[in-house]
């Protein structure tokens, strides 16, 4: 039987949630799915030493880590939930209620029965905080800043014999218990990027990189390439060609990984998997070996459909020309 070789990706993307205005982090991506799916994904694969996987760390999302581990990250979602209830405002209380129920229902909410009868008892006030704030008493808070928070925890962290003993508390948490949860955070959050380093060094894996600020690099050097891929396209009236800042981009994100990892990545996800012959020129002359993409643009650039029939086959001729690699060669 032939061998088929399976290339996986996991592209790690969380926008730039800072304002750099306030300083202030409007959403909480970054920091939630850093303790809850990052640490997790690439720990996993200490028990599958023969799976090799690449993991796209884009530079927004590394910085962001970094200023979380630094304690610079502020977000409004971590405020409410450090904030002794007692202290909580009006307004807070209810901005606690409207968000601190944002989890999967079953497998978050539901394995913690003290955060599931709070959802509940918010439920029933018709999933209004307004309505709801009349209900919670000061240690309903407190419970549900603690559980909220440790649902986000990956499986390896909940192993921790200080976060089980939480776990096994189950309610009536005291300050202490919620001082304990916020700051251990910072330190999960901390063992993110040292446990993809490692698994790195070891071979286990490969880290790739995006540009800086995820730009659509064949735009930012030439708008008009959105007739290229979309012929009849309407374009903008300004034409806007800046290569030297697509290559800007690219750099700062290599560099980036270079000063995190230290080594410069040879691989490079470009954002939504958009490329140019002149993105991939740049990219080249930076010492890019390879950039992914979907099948999408393989089939524009190749002119061929990638139809597949009602079971999700494709016909053996696309099949071929979309399972391989294909190499840029530049025409200088």
């Amino acid at each position: 039987m032939p061998a088929l070789r399976v290339i996986i990706l996991w592209h790690q993307h969380q926008p730039f949630y800072k304002d750099l205005v306030t300083g202030e982090y409007r959403l909480p991506w970054v920091r939630l799915h850093a303790l809850k799916d990052y640490y997790g994904m690439v720990k996993l694969l200490d028990e599958f030493p023969n799976v090799h996987q690449t993991f796209n760390l884009v530079p927004s999302l590394i910085t962001q880590i970094q200023d979380y581990v630094n304690g610079t990250a502020q977000d409004p979602f971590l405020k409410v939930a450090a904030r002794p209830a007692k202290d909580l405002t009006t307004t807070e209380r209810r901005f606690a209620l409207q968000y601190l129920f944002q989890a999967n229902p079953v497998h978050m909410i539901g394995r913690y029965p003290r955060y599931q009868a709070l959802w509940e008892l918010f439920r029933g006030a018709g999933d209004s905080p307004e309505r709801a704030d009349k209900y919670f008493q000061a240690q309903d808070f407190t419970d549900l800043q603690v559980l909220s928070q440790i649902a986000w925890f990956d499986e390896f962290f909940l192993e921790d014999p200080e976060i089980a003993a939480l776990i096994k508390k189950g309610h009536g948490y005291s300050l202490e218990d919620q001082a304990f949860v916020v700051a251990r955070q910072r330190e999960l959050v901390g063992e993110v990027i040292p446990a993809h380093a490692a698994a790195a060094q070891q071979g286990r894996i490969e880290i790739s990189t995006s540009p800086f600020y995820h730009p659509i690099l064949p735009l930012v050097c030439d708008t008009n390439m959105g007739a290229a891929s979309t012929p009849g396209l309407p374009l903008p009236q300004n034409r806007f060609r800046h290569p030297e800042d697509a290559r800007e981009q690219l750099w700062r994100g290599l560099d980036l990984h270079q000063q995190v990892f230290g080594v410069r990545p040879v691989g490079v996800w470009p954002s939504e998997g958009s490329v140019s012959e002149e993105v991939l020129s740049i990219a080249q002359t930076l010492g890019v070996k390879w950039m992914a993409t979907d099948e999408g643009v393989l089939g524009r650039s190749l002119g061929i459909n990638c139809a597949r029939d009602g079971d999700g086959r494709l016909s053996a001729a696309d099949a071929e020309k979309l399972y391989t690699i294909h190499q840029f060669e530049s025409g200088s």
